[in-house]
Protein backbone atom coordinates (compact mmCIF):
# COMPACT_ATOMS: atom_id res chain seq x y z
CA UNK A 1 0.00 0.00 0.00
CA UNK A 2 1.43 3.36 -1.04
CA UNK A 3 1.35 6.42 1.20
CA UNK A 4 -1.47 8.85 0.37
CA UNK A 5 -0.12 12.24 -0.76
CA UNK A 6 -3.47 13.98 -1.30
CA UNK A 7 -3.15 16.53 1.53
CA UNK A 8 -0.61 19.29 1.11
CA UNK A 9 0.42 20.31 4.63
CA UNK A 10 0.53 18.82 8.13
CA UNK A 11 1.43 20.99 11.12
CA UNK A 12 2.36 20.12 14.71
CA UNK A 13 4.03 22.31 17.33
CA UNK A 14 6.79 24.27 15.53
CA UNK A 15 7.00 21.78 12.64
CA UNK A 16 5.18 21.55 9.31
CA UNK A 17 5.26 18.98 6.51
CA UNK A 18 5.04 20.10 2.89
CA UNK A 19 3.87 16.87 1.27
CA UNK A 20 4.17 17.89 -2.38
CA UNK A 21 7.78 18.99 -1.94
CA UNK A 22 8.62 16.18 0.55
CA UNK A 23 9.89 18.72 3.08
CA UNK A 24 9.89 18.91 6.86
CA UNK A 25 10.19 22.46 8.18
CA UNK A 26 10.90 23.81 11.66
CA UNK A 27 9.60 27.37 12.04
CA UNK A 28 9.58 27.59 8.24
CA UNK A 29 13.21 26.42 7.84
CA UNK A 30 13.63 23.18 5.81
CA UNK A 31 15.24 20.18 7.51
CA UNK A 32 17.06 17.66 5.34
CA UNK A 33 15.57 14.14 5.46
CA UNK A 34 16.21 11.07 3.34
CA UNK A 35 13.14 9.93 1.33
CA UNK A 36 12.48 6.88 3.53
CA UNK A 37 12.83 8.82 6.78
CA UNK A 38 10.35 11.36 5.37
CA UNK A 39 7.95 8.53 4.42
CA UNK A 40 8.28 7.11 7.94
CA UNK A 41 7.34 10.45 9.47
CA UNK A 42 4.46 10.95 7.03
CA UNK A 43 3.08 7.48 7.79
CA UNK A 44 3.11 8.23 11.53
CA UNK A 45 1.60 11.69 11.10
CA UNK A 46 -1.24 10.34 8.91
CA UNK A 47 -2.18 7.70 11.49
CA UNK A 48 -4.43 10.17 13.33
CA UNK A 49 -2.92 9.41 16.76
CA UNK A 50 -3.55 5.68 16.45
CA UNK A 51 -0.93 3.00 17.00
CA UNK A 52 0.76 1.99 13.75
CA UNK A 53 1.85 -1.65 13.66
CA UNK A 54 5.42 -2.20 12.51
CA UNK A 55 4.36 -4.40 9.60
CA UNK A 56 1.76 -1.86 8.43
CA UNK A 57 4.22 1.00 8.60
CA UNK A 58 6.91 -0.95 6.78
CA UNK A 59 4.46 -1.88 4.02
CA UNK A 60 3.76 1.81 3.45
CA UNK A 61 7.43 2.82 3.42
CA UNK A 62 8.75 -0.12 1.39
CA UNK A 63 5.69 -1.34 -0.57
CA UNK A 64 7.59 -3.47 -3.08
CA UNK A 65 10.60 -4.56 -1.07
CA UNK A 66 11.50 -6.89 1.76
CA UNK A 67 13.51 -5.11 4.46
CA UNK A 68 14.59 -5.91 7.98
CA UNK A 69 12.73 -4.40 10.91
CA UNK A 70 15.98 -2.74 11.90
CA UNK A 71 15.58 -0.35 8.97
CA UNK A 72 12.35 0.97 10.49
CA UNK A 73 13.95 1.20 13.92
CA UNK A 74 16.80 3.24 12.45
CA UNK A 75 14.36 5.68 10.82
CA UNK A 76 12.48 6.08 14.11
CA UNK A 77 15.79 6.73 15.89
CA UNK A 78 16.74 9.42 13.37
CA UNK A 79 13.35 11.13 13.72
CA UNK A 80 13.60 11.14 17.51
CA UNK A 81 17.06 12.67 17.34
CA UNK A 82 15.78 15.29 14.89
CA UNK A 83 12.92 16.21 17.26
CA UNK A 84 15.40 16.53 20.13
CA UNK A 85 13.92 13.68 22.16
CA UNK A 86 16.01 12.28 25.00
CA UNK A 87 16.17 8.58 25.86
CA UNK A 88 12.82 7.26 27.15
CA UNK A 89 11.23 10.70 26.67
CA UNK A 90 8.89 9.75 23.76
CA UNK A 91 7.37 13.23 23.45
CA UNK A 92 6.81 12.85 19.71
CA UNK A 93 6.99 9.13 18.93
CA UNK A 94 5.70 6.66 21.48
CA UNK A 95 6.86 3.04 21.29
CA UNK A 96 4.18 0.41 22.02
CA UNK A 97 6.25 -2.68 22.91
CA UNK A 98 5.64 -5.64 20.65
CA UNK A 99 3.19 -3.68 18.49
CA UNK A 100 4.51 -0.52 16.85
CA UNK A 101 4.54 3.24 17.23
CA UNK A 102 2.16 6.13 17.88
CA UNK A 103 2.66 9.77 16.91
CA UNK A 104 1.87 11.87 19.99
CA UNK A 105 1.50 15.54 18.94
CA UNK A 106 -1.84 16.92 17.76
CA UNK A 107 -1.68 17.35 13.98
CA UNK A 108 -3.44 20.03 11.94
CA UNK A 109 -4.24 19.29 8.30
CA UNK A 110 -4.28 22.14 5.81
CA UNK A 111 -4.33 22.79 2.06
CA UNK A 112 -1.95 25.72 2.59
CA UNK A 113 1.10 26.39 4.67
CA UNK A 114 0.66 28.68 7.63
CA UNK A 115 1.49 32.30 6.90
CA UNK A 116 0.14 35.81 6.87
CA UNK A 117 -2.02 37.36 4.21
CA UNK A 118 -2.89 41.00 3.80
CA UNK A 119 -6.67 40.62 3.62
CA UNK A 120 -8.06 41.49 7.05
CA UNK A 121 -11.32 41.23 8.94
CA UNK A 122 -11.37 43.00 12.28
CA UNK A 123 -7.59 42.67 12.50
CA UNK A 124 -7.57 38.92 11.81
CA UNK A 125 -5.69 37.67 8.73
CA UNK A 126 -7.39 35.69 5.99
CA UNK A 127 -4.73 33.17 5.05
CA UNK A 128 -6.26 31.52 1.97
CA UNK A 129 -9.15 31.98 -0.46
CA UNK A 130 -11.22 29.56 -2.52
CA UNK A 131 -12.89 30.86 -5.69
CA UNK A 132 -15.94 28.73 -6.41
CA UNK A 133 -17.50 28.32 -9.88
CA UNK A 134 -19.95 31.14 -10.53
CA UNK A 135 -23.59 30.04 -10.79
CA UNK A 136 -25.98 30.97 -13.59
CA UNK A 137 -29.40 32.43 -12.75
CA UNK A 138 -30.51 31.72 -16.34
CA UNK A 139 -31.33 28.09 -17.05
CA UNK A 140 -30.53 28.55 -20.72
CA UNK A 141 -27.10 30.18 -20.21
CA UNK A 142 -23.98 28.08 -20.76
CA UNK A 143 -22.98 26.87 -17.29
CA UNK A 144 -19.38 26.39 -18.43
CA UNK A 145 -19.05 30.16 -18.19
CA UNK A 146 -19.22 29.95 -14.39
CA UNK A 147 -16.21 27.67 -14.15
CA UNK A 148 -14.41 29.76 -16.75
CA UNK A 149 -14.88 32.92 -14.70
CA UNK A 150 -13.57 31.19 -11.58
CA UNK A 151 -10.57 29.76 -13.42
CA UNK A 152 -9.65 33.15 -14.92
CA UNK A 153 -9.97 34.79 -11.50
CA UNK A 154 -7.87 32.09 -9.81
CA UNK A 155 -5.17 32.60 -12.44
CA UNK A 156 -5.02 36.36 -11.82
CA UNK A 157 -5.11 36.13 -8.02
CA UNK A 158 -2.50 33.34 -7.93
CA UNK A 159 0.04 35.83 -9.32
CA UNK A 160 -0.25 37.87 -6.14
CA UNK A 161 2.51 36.56 -3.90
CA UNK A 162 0.93 37.72 -0.64
CA UNK A 163 -2.28 35.71 -1.01
CA UNK A 164 -2.87 32.01 -1.58
CA UNK A 165 -5.69 30.75 -3.77
CA UNK A 166 -7.08 27.22 -3.98
CA UNK A 167 -6.20 25.79 -7.43
CA UNK A 168 -8.92 25.25 -10.03
CA UNK A 169 -8.37 21.49 -10.00
CA UNK A 170 -9.04 21.34 -6.25
CA UNK A 171 -12.23 23.40 -6.62
CA UNK A 172 -13.47 21.14 -9.41
CA UNK A 173 -12.73 17.96 -7.45
CA UNK A 174 -14.63 19.21 -4.40
CA UNK A 175 -17.65 20.39 -6.40
CA UNK A 176 -20.91 21.44 -4.79
CA UNK A 177 -20.35 19.11 -1.83
CA UNK A 178 -17.47 21.28 -0.61
CA UNK A 179 -17.69 22.52 2.99
CA UNK A 180 -15.64 25.00 4.97
CA UNK A 181 -13.69 22.09 6.46
CA UNK A 182 -12.92 20.38 3.14
CA UNK A 183 -11.89 23.66 1.52
CA UNK A 184 -9.37 24.39 4.26
CA UNK A 185 -9.47 28.15 3.63
CA UNK A 186 -10.42 31.27 5.57
CA UNK A 187 -12.59 32.97 2.94
CA UNK A 188 -14.67 31.85 -0.03
CA UNK A 189 -15.49 33.91 -3.12
CA UNK A 190 -18.90 33.01 -4.56
CA UNK A 191 -20.61 34.57 -7.57
CA UNK A 192 -23.71 34.46 -9.73
CA UNK A 193 -24.42 35.81 -13.20
CA UNK A 194 -27.49 36.47 -15.34
CA UNK A 195 -27.96 37.53 -18.93
CA UNK A 196 -30.49 39.88 -20.50
CA UNK A 197 -30.02 40.10 -24.26
CA UNK A 198 -26.47 41.21 -24.94
CA UNK A 199 -25.98 42.38 -21.36
CA UNK A 200 -24.70 40.27 -18.47
CA UNK A 201 -24.68 41.10 -14.75
CA UNK A 202 -22.17 39.44 -12.41
CA UNK A 203 -22.43 39.56 -8.60
CA UNK A 204 -19.61 38.39 -6.32
CA UNK A 205 -19.16 38.06 -2.56
CA UNK A 206 -16.16 37.23 -0.40
CA UNK A 207 -17.33 35.55 2.81
CA UNK A 208 -15.44 34.58 5.95
CA UNK A 209 -15.81 30.85 6.56
CA UNK A 210 -15.74 31.20 10.36
CA UNK A 211 -19.00 33.09 10.70
CA UNK A 212 -20.24 33.66 7.12
CA UNK A 213 -19.73 37.42 7.40
CA UNK A 214 -19.40 39.27 4.10
CA UNK A 215 -15.93 40.79 3.75
CA UNK A 216 -16.55 42.29 0.31
CA UNK A 217 -19.34 42.34 -2.31
CA UNK A 218 -19.82 43.98 -5.71
CA UNK A 219 -22.06 43.83 -8.79
CA UNK A 220 -20.81 44.43 -12.33
CA UNK A 221 -22.51 44.94 -15.72
CA UNK A 222 -20.89 44.39 -19.10
CA UNK A 223 -21.74 43.64 -22.69
CA UNK A 224 -21.78 39.95 -23.59
CA UNK A 225 -19.56 39.52 -26.64
CA UNK A 226 -17.96 36.10 -26.08
CA UNK A 227 -17.27 33.63 -23.27
CA UNK A 228 -13.57 34.47 -23.20
CA UNK A 229 -14.20 38.22 -23.15
CA UNK A 230 -16.61 37.86 -20.22
CA UNK A 231 -14.16 35.66 -18.27
CA UNK A 232 -11.30 38.12 -18.75
CA UNK A 233 -13.40 41.21 -17.98
CA UNK A 234 -14.97 39.75 -14.83
CA UNK A 235 -11.69 38.42 -13.44
CA UNK A 236 -9.97 41.74 -14.11
CA UNK A 237 -12.71 43.79 -12.47
CA UNK A 238 -12.93 41.60 -9.36
CA UNK A 239 -9.14 41.52 -9.00
CA UNK A 240 -9.02 45.32 -9.14
CA UNK A 241 -11.84 45.58 -6.58
CA UNK A 242 -9.99 43.30 -4.15
CA UNK A 243 -7.05 45.71 -4.19
CA UNK A 244 -9.00 47.72 -1.64
CA UNK A 245 -8.94 44.74 0.70
CA UNK A 246 -5.22 44.14 0.39
CA UNK A 247 -2.24 45.65 2.18
CA UNK A 248 0.28 47.97 0.58
CA UNK A 249 2.73 45.23 -0.42
CA UNK A 250 0.05 43.10 -2.08
CA UNK A 251 -1.53 46.13 -3.71
CA UNK A 252 1.52 46.82 -5.85
CA UNK A 253 1.58 43.25 -7.13
CA UNK A 254 -2.15 43.14 -7.71
CA UNK A 255 -2.21 46.44 -9.55
CA UNK A 256 0.28 45.09 -12.07
CA UNK A 257 -1.82 41.95 -12.56
CA UNK A 258 -5.04 43.92 -12.95
CA UNK A 259 -3.55 46.30 -15.46
CA UNK A 260 -2.49 43.52 -17.85
CA UNK A 261 -5.61 43.95 -19.97
CA UNK A 262 -8.57 46.15 -20.75
CA UNK A 263 -12.17 45.85 -19.71
CA UNK A 264 -15.48 47.13 -20.96
CA UNK A 265 -17.11 46.48 -17.56
CA UNK A 266 -18.77 49.05 -15.33
CA UNK A 267 -19.58 48.68 -11.65
CA UNK A 268 -23.24 48.89 -10.69
CA UNK A 269 -24.31 51.54 -8.23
Amino acid sequence: MNIDYSHKFYEFECFSIDVQRSLLLRDGVPIRLTPKVFDTLLGLVRSGGKVMGKAELMEQIWPDSFVEESNLAQNIFLLRRLFGEHKHENRYIITVPGVGYRFAPRVKISLFASGKSEIRKEGQPVQAIAVMPFRSLNNDLDRALGLGIADALITRLSRVKTIRVLPTQSVMSLGEAATQQTLGVDAVLNGVYQRDGDQIRVSAQLNCVDDGATLWAEKFDLKFTSLFAVQDSVSEAITKALVLKLGVQARSHLSMVANNGTSDMRRCS
